[in-house]
């Protein structure tokens, strides 16, 4: 047998990994209780902090959720860590206020275009 082990898990620890871009969450609720609509649009920035699109043609593509959980796992699905407390309180700001962006969310470009978050 060899020590060396073969297949994709190899071919991902050689290739070199894709330089992530920050970015943040705005997320708006519409109307209230279970039949609220949540629109999620990814905002990604620049390196001095100001917004910019993936590419000039790429524009932020919002993605909708009807309801709570469907919320929830939107989020769960882009990669949000619901353990940080910036999470948790953007969360409560979004039922209290109905708005609130989660920040630094660090996406490579292939993870935006792969989740859906910008159009072309």
């Amino acid at each position: 047998m060899s020590a060396l082990s073969s297949g994709s898990g190899t071919a991902a620890r050689l290739s070199p990994e894709k330089p992530k871009t920050r970015g943040f969450l705005h997320i708006v609720r519409h109307g209230g209780g279970p039949h609220a609509i949540y629109i999620v649009t990814y905002h990604r920035l620049d390196q001095d902090g100001s917004s910019a699109s993936l590419a000039t043609s790429a524009h932020p593509k919002p993605a909708l959720a009807e309801g709570a959980q469907a919320l929830i796992e939107l989020l769960e699905r882009i990669g949000v860590d619901f353990r940080l407390s910036e999470v948790r309180g953007a969360l409560e700001d979004i039922l209290r206020l109905g708005s609130a962006n989660i920040p630094d969310l660090w996406l490579s470009d292939e993870e935006i275009l792969e989740k859906g978050l910008v159009g072309q």
